[in-house]
């Protein structure tokens, strides 16, 4: 009898296993299989919006440094020494000399379309928070402010300048934006220090004529003829010397004042400071009886 049972038990959990075996196998064929993934190629994935942001930014710094060299040859070594050196800070100067040149590099014209990624139809980012207006609105004070100090100052190139602009406009911004980097410190100073803005002015007067005297004398070759140039020249330097002491000097004694001014506000906050802690009890006594009468006022409102 027990060996009968032992036998049934045997064969219901040969049965059973069995069973189980065969579900599993169902399982695993019902089950669809998992895809074997490789990993993606990189350059298959790579967004080209990249590449053509990378190759317009720098298809238009190169349009923009040829046109600066053409425009001002020594600003246009400087970019292109500080291209090698500091590409960052390159990319940074060559825009700000651009605007104040007034100059976009040819097939990167102002005003086109958009392009993908975000990028402006002329290649360049787009601009940040200022936005094109507010440049606009910037460059438009820029020149009023210029006009008018020409008008007031050298009416004869105010003149000039107006025919250009019906003439050439965009000659008219170039030559404009050269004007600006001129005449800018003259014209700042002027608010600040009119005496020093006077004597840069006389400067920058006597610095033309510097320039066109050694203008002539390239093209003298008789000694003998470049002696009275050569003697004007020499009093030009000698009284461009003479402005150049009495501009330091106006700028020392600006600063020195500035520090007389600072020293002030030093001592006035040290006596302030000194005054506090010298009275402490008292104006934490003040501070206690402000807090506790604050529950005791009437509100009107």
């Amino acid at each position: 009898m027990r060996m009968a049972a032992k036998i049934i038990l045997l064969s219901l959990s040969v049965f059973l296993l069995a069973v189980c075996s065969l579900q599993a196998k169902e399982s695993e064929t019902a089950a669809p299989p998992i895809p074997q993934v490789s990993p993606p190629d990189e350059a298959a994935v790579a967004p080209p919006a990249e590449k053509e942001r990378f190759i317009h930014g720098e298809e238009y710094l190169t349009g923009l440094l040829e046109k600066i060299k053409k425009a001002d040859p020594n600003e246009g070594a400087r970019l292109e020494k500080l291209r090698g050196e500091d590409p960052q800070l390159f990319r940074k100067e060559i825009r700000k000399v651009a605007q104040e040149h007034g100059i976009a590099p040819a097939g990167f014209e102002a005003g086109q379309p958009r392009g993908e990624a975000g990028m402006e139809g002329d290649g360049r980012p787009p601009m940040g928070m200022m936005g094109r207006e507010k440049v606009r609105e910037h460059i438009q004070a820029r020149e009023n402010l210029l006009t008018a100090w020409l008008e007031k100052n050298e009416p004869a190139k105010a003149k000039e300048l107006a025919a250009l602009k019906e003439k050439d406009p965009q000659a008219y911004m170039r030559r404009m934006a050269f004007e600006m980097k001129k005449y800018r410190e003259i014209i700042d100073t002027e608010q600040t220090n009119p005496a020093l803005a006077e004597v840069l002015k006389k400067d920058l007067a006597l610095k033309q004529k510097q320039n066109e005297l050694l203008e002539k004398l390239k093209g003298i070759t008789d000694e003998k003829q470049k002696e009275e140039p050569t003697k004007q020249l020499k009093e030009i330097i000698g009284q461009r010397f003479d402005l150049i002491v009495q501009e330091k000097q106006l700028k020392y004694e600006e600063l020195k004042k500035q520090l007389q001014e600072l020293q002030q506000s030093v001592n006035k906050s040290q006596s302030e400071l000194e005054n506090i802690k010298s009275k402490k009890a008292e104006h934490i006594d003040k501070r206690l009886q402000e807090l506790l009468s604050q529950s005791e006022k009437l509100n009107w409102d």
